[in-house]
């Protein structure tokens, strides 16, 4: 069994000093050709160094350095940081030895082998607003805050504050950030979020705190108050990067996790469940549809989708869609749109809808008669509202009629007073008590007229 050469004998051979029998087993030995063409390296790299010894700490950072080197797949013959690292640990070692030398050497903590890569942030393509609340705003570095509308683009370096915002890249590679609260995009990350929230969908990064979330073509949701960031994946996997720490871990679908920032990345259980839904944008082509001739209060579905509650602003895909519009107190309208690609469409309320009054059924008799005896076993209620008038003036009198709209299930709507002048405070307590009144179901709404005679003979 062959032997190889010992390290003296490599030294010796990778500065020159050799003999015929060291040649002869170099011939016949591969491993022990490698380990000489080592040799000569590493000599290259001491040349010309003083005789002293890095400290141990010293000689640790320089092995974690190479060792980062080689994991990042770069040159490891004597970098240039070296030369200024390897002056330093001498003289380190050299005032250790001057200063103290009668002291203990202190026991050093073992450094990382290598340390991980920071991610080189995401570039940030251009995205168009696909959907944006009323009190949207927007600006680019420091200019003035502006509204932000539907179609409307955003750029790198702009920060966002809205209610909710949808945002899209309209073509090539999909992303769509679902967004409220504030946030910028570009910069250190594709999203940085400030406090609020952030559902994303596609090739994303948000920064949160110190924590990174990259994902590649998956659907996660990040919440960020005061106290806390909430993790939501719901569908594929994405990495959590602590800017800190340079630490990783992976989160997988279906999972949630909270933390705060200071705490370790490895703290925190995962919960196997997300109920969050990733956004959707339209397609392109699209086109903005404008409700700004609506009332605001009115909800409007798409395609039998709800879309919100205006005021708000937003894009469709281009073609045809059904849209239904409820204005506050009347009844829901529909109409048809036609979308151009890129065109927007101003929507107004069909005119042939009119609104049309419905007569409601007469109660039945039996009803109304059991209404009628409540309003007489309550009519002490009312009578307090005249005791009142009479306490300001002793001989008040008169005939008033209490107009009252009741629901079908006997509740009273709105309440009126009509017929002889008495005093507002009686006509204000008449109305808030008669609202108070429980009264027998009709089964439809009805406005029943009460006659009430207020003379002092009757008290």
């Amino acid at each position: 069994m062959s032997t190889h050469l010992t390290d003296e004998q490599f030294d010796l051979v990778a500065s020159g000093k050799t003999d015929a029998s060291l040649d002869g087993h170099l011939a016949g030995c591969a491993d022990c050709r490698r380990a000489v063409t080592l040799a000569k390296g590493r000599q290259a790299m001491l040349k010309g160094l003083t005789p002293y010894t890095l400290s141990d700490m010293a000689f640790r950072r320089v092995e974690a350095r190479l060792m980062e080197q080689v994991e990042e797949g770069l040159p490891t013959p004597w970098p240039a940081w070296l030369k200024f690292a390897l002056p330093l640990g001498l003289a380190a070692a050299v005032a250790l030895a001057v200063v103290a030398p009668w002291k203990t050497p202190v026991a050093e903590q073992p450094l990382p082998v290598a340390t991980i890569r920071r991610p080189t942030p995401k570039a940030f393509a251009p995205m168009t607003a696909t959907f944006a609340s009323a009190d949207a705003k927007v600006r680019s570095g420091d200019a003035e805050w502006k509204p932000l509308v539907a179609a409307d683009e955003v750029t790198t370096g702009t920060a966002l504050s809205a209610s909710r915002v949808v945002l899209a890249t309209m073509s090539g590679a999909r992303v769509v950030l679902e967004a409220e609260g504030s946030f910028a995009v570009g910069g250190q990350a594709m999203v940085v979020l400030g406090a609020g929230s952030v559902g994303a969908l596609g090739d994303v990064e948000v920064l949160a705190g110190s924590r990174r979330v990259m994902a590649v073509d998956a659907a996660f949701r990040v919440e960020r108050t005061a106290a806390e960031i909430v993790l939501d994946v719901a569908s594929g996997e994405v990495t959590l990067f602590d800017e800190s720490s340079a630490q990783r871990r992976v989160v997988k679908s279906p999972a949630r996790l909270r933390w705060a920032d200071g705490t370790a990345l490895d703290q925190g259980v995962a919960e196997p469940v997300s109920s969050w839904k990733p956004p959707a944008a339209p397609g392109a082509p699209a086109a903005k549809l404008d409700l700004g001739s609506l009332p605001d209060g009115s909800l409007v579905s798409v395609d039998d989708l709800p879309a919100g509650t205006t005021p708000f602003s937003f894009m469709l895909e281009a073609g045809r869609h059904k849209v239904q519009v409820t204005p506050p107190g009347k009844p829901m309208q529909e109409r048809f749109v036609d979308l151009v690609g890129g065109q927007p469409l101003l929507f107004a309320m069909a005119p042939e809808a009119v609104e049309r009054e419905v007569e409601a059924p007469e109660p039945d008799a039996r009803a109304l008669a059991r209404v009628m005896e409540d309003l007489r076993r309550q009519t002490p209620k009312l009578r307090a509202c005249y005791e009142k008038w009479l306490k300001a003036n002793p001989s008040a009198s008169g005939t008033v009629d209490l107009v009252l709209v009741v629901n079908a299930k006997g509740g009273v709507k709105r309440a009126d007073v009509k017929g002889d002048p008495i005093s507002r405070e009686s006509v204000t307590c008449l109305k808030t008590t008669a609202k108070s009144l429980v009264l027998s179901p009709l089964g439809s709404e009805q406005e029943l007229e009460v006659p009430l005679v207020l003379t002092p003979g009757k008290r």
